[in-house]
């Protein structure tokens, strides 16, 4: 081995390349880039087209006359027929009012427990039942809302707050009663 301390011999040794004392073949140093790729001076020659099929023996067959009768013209622009209207259906609509196209539910309505929620509530202003009636009917009616999507939220709330507001006022009322005698 040759002098530890030189590093371009024992790189040389140990298969390295690149290390050289000539300027000429010197490498660039490690801020610059390493090569460039080298492209051909000329451009390369243009494909040669594939050689000829063979000529066999069969001629090809001369076109025939078209057996079949020449097809009819059609007008450009066809007119057709306007859509129909349905009956209380405004134009433009594609289905009639009262139908729904498959794949949408139908409307849901009212819920009927929030209606009864609030007339029970109102008529519970002579006797406490109806008022508690429509405090049980409100709740549910607002379960039954918020399960199937339907109208009728203010409804059911107005009919637990009415309610209760009588039941607090029929309360106060027996307490002032008992108080005063």
């Amino acid at each position: 081995m040759t002098n530890p301390g030189n590093s371009d011999e024992w790189w040389k040794q140990y298969g390295g390349s690149g290390v050289s004392s000539d300027p000429a073949n010197a490498q660039p140093s490690a801020g610059e880039p390493s090569s460039y790729p080298s492209y051909p001076s000329s451009p390369a020659p243009a494909p040669t087209p594939p050689p000829a099929p063979p000529a066999y023996g069969v001629p090809p067959a001369p076109p025939q006359a078209n057996p079949y009768p020449a097809m009819p013209a059609y007008p450009a622009n066809p007119s057709y027929p306007a859509n129909p209207s349905y009956p209380g259906t405004p134009p433009g609509q594609g289905y009639p009012m009262g139908y729904q196209p498959y794949g949408y539910p139908a409307a849901n309505g009212t819920n009927g427990l929030a209606i009864a929620s609030l007339i029970a509530s109102l008529v519970g202003i002579g006797c406490g039942i109806g008022a508690i009636a429509g405090i049980i009917m409100g709740v549910i009616a607002l379960g039954q809302i918020r399960d199937n999507g339907q109208q009728g939220r203010g409804m059911a709330l107005a009919g637990i707050w009415v309610g209760v507001a009588w039941i607090v006022l029929w309360v106060l009322y027996m307490v002032l009663i008992f108080a005063a005698s």
